[in-house]
């Protein structure tokens, strides 16, 4: 009988050995490879780590087998994980490792990489991978909430946001939608967003009709919604079931990423409907209406909304329809990235951020000022000029206006120009609002004043000169 067992095993390791080395498996041979690791547990941790390391198209057949071990002996898996990521392994091994010992719930391997930043790179990409529908991005966004502080969302967003600005925008307009995430951090989130959201988003093609759409409602004002539609090329649909309570607020929130039709309505529809709830009529455009409003008025109570209501939100096409109000304006935002970068010395960046809002809101100083300081960076003294003497213009009471009017109009060589602007800086140079800019005020206004004088002396003495043509 050992003999035998001793059999069985070689048999199925070789099996085991073998998927991993095809080039193409039925679902019938993956199912027995599965069945042979399962049988295996840790006598086929080995084999899966040296294939882990093997070649990086049959890498998510071996994650697939790991993951099914890992349900008979998950303790052996993730210390012969947690043993390769400290050996002399690629570094897009280590990052598919790190993943896959966070999904099996231990988050704190970590590894050293022979190229940081590329791995860096690498693991925000296949992160977009994952990003695919609505409820793929609203179920990362929840993710992202509930493990992360809020500032370092942000730096996360930020991050993301350089490398896959497509992923980052739809990422960044989920979280933009959460109530639930820290008012601050929305708000930094959406200042993000801000030059993304110029990309022209792709047209949202109209879901067409649910599979199941049923309202229900009680004598006592409360109501039901249920929804469900099919996921394209698969056999398993998607519901949501919405209950909203007799003020009309969104009480509670049901969601299903898989199921049948004949569940949702033996499970949930039907044991309602005999609890004296009677059918409606209901169109997705009035399911879509009551339901906004519902979350809308539960938000304004200060009720959290279920995490359901967001992974589930797309199939009422329901977008933004629970946050009260308007974002704040794109241009504010748009002007607040603009500025960062310009901060931060990305002025090529900055400069359309900066253009784009100017001819939006032509009599903003601070963004006119934004330009012209970014022009100035850039090189084009003659347009920065421009620039900030209509900043200087629009709000003449500031003295930094006329201080960056008159340094670019002597990088530019108009010293009249900067005369006259550095005067219009001493004019307002002693007013109390004005000492409180920086420490380098004071340097500020001792420059400009030798200047004046300088200037002025200089311009006394061509005047007296005798002119040798006469």
């Amino acid at each position: 009988m050992g003999s035998a067992t001793i059999s069985g095993s070689w048999a199925r390791l070789h099996r085991l050995q073998a998927s991993f080395a095809a080039v193409a498996r039925s679902r019938a041979d993956e199912r027995a490879a599965l069945a042979d690791a399962r049988a295996l547990a840790a006598t086929a941790v080995p084999a899966c780590l040296r294939a882990l390391g093997g070649p990086t198209a049959g890498r998510a057949w071996v994650v697939t087998v790991l993951r099914a071990v890992a349900e008979v002996a998950p303790d052996r898996v993730v210390a012969g994980l947690r043993a390769l990521i400290d050996g002399p392994v690629a570094d897009d091994v280590k990052l598919t490792v790190l993943s896959l010992l966070a999904e099996l719930g231990d988050e704190t391997a970590t590894a050293r990489f022979a190229d940081p930043l590329a791995v860096h790179k690498q693991s925000l990409a296949r992160f977009e991978s994952q990003l695919g529908s609505p409820a793929d991005v609203a179920s990362a966004a929840e993710l992202l909430v509930s493990r992360l502080a809020p500032t370092a969302l942000v730096e996360f967003v930020e991050a993301f946001a350089e490398a896959c600005p497509d992923g980052a925008r739809r990422l960044g307009e989920e979280l933009c939608g959460r109530v639930e995430l820290d008012v601050i951090a929305r708000l930094e989130v959406d200042r993000l967003m801000a030059p993304l959201r110029l990309a022209a988003a792709p047209a949202i093609r109209p879901q067409g009709r649910p599979a199941l759409l049923t309202g229900l409602r009680h004598p006592d004002g409360r109501a039901v919604i249920a929804i469900a539609r099919r996921v394209a090329g698969e056999r398993r649909w998607r519901s949501l079931c919405v209950l909203i309570d007799a003020t009309g607020a969104l009480a509670d929130v049901l969601y299903r990423d898989a199921g049948t039709l004949a569940e949702l309505r033996d499970r949930v529809i039907e044991p309602i409907a005999v609890e004296g709830y009677d059918r409606v009529a209901m169109t997705p455009t009035s399911a879509r209406r009551l339901v906004g409003f519902a979350a809308r008025r539960a938000v304004a109570l200060g009720r959290p909304l279920p995490s359901g209501y967001y992974l589930g939100r797309d199939l009422l096409e329901l977008a933004d329809s629970h946050l009260q109000g308007e974002r704040s304006p794109d241009a504010a935002a748009l002007l607040g990235r603009a500025l960062e970068l310009l901060a931060t010395g990305d002025r090529a960046r900055a400069r359309p951020l900066l253009e784009l809002v100017v001819r939006r809101q032509p009599d903003d100083a601070e963004a006119v000022s934004g330009l012209g300081l970014c022009l100035l960076g850039l090189g084009e003294h003659d347009a920065a000029v421009r620039a900030l003497a209509r900043a200087a213009e629009l709000d003449p009471a500031w003295p930094l206006h006329h201080w960056n009017l008159a340094a670019a109009a002597h990088r530019a060589g108009r010293l009249d120009v900067c005369a006259d602007a550095l005067v219009a800086f001493l004019a307002r140079a002693d007013e109390p609002a004005a000492a409180t800019i920086d420490a380098g005020h004071h340097r500020r206004v001792a420059i400009a004043r030798r200047f004046v004088a300088d200037h002025r002396r200089y311009a006394a003495a061509t005047r007296d000169r005798p002119d040798p043509r006469s």
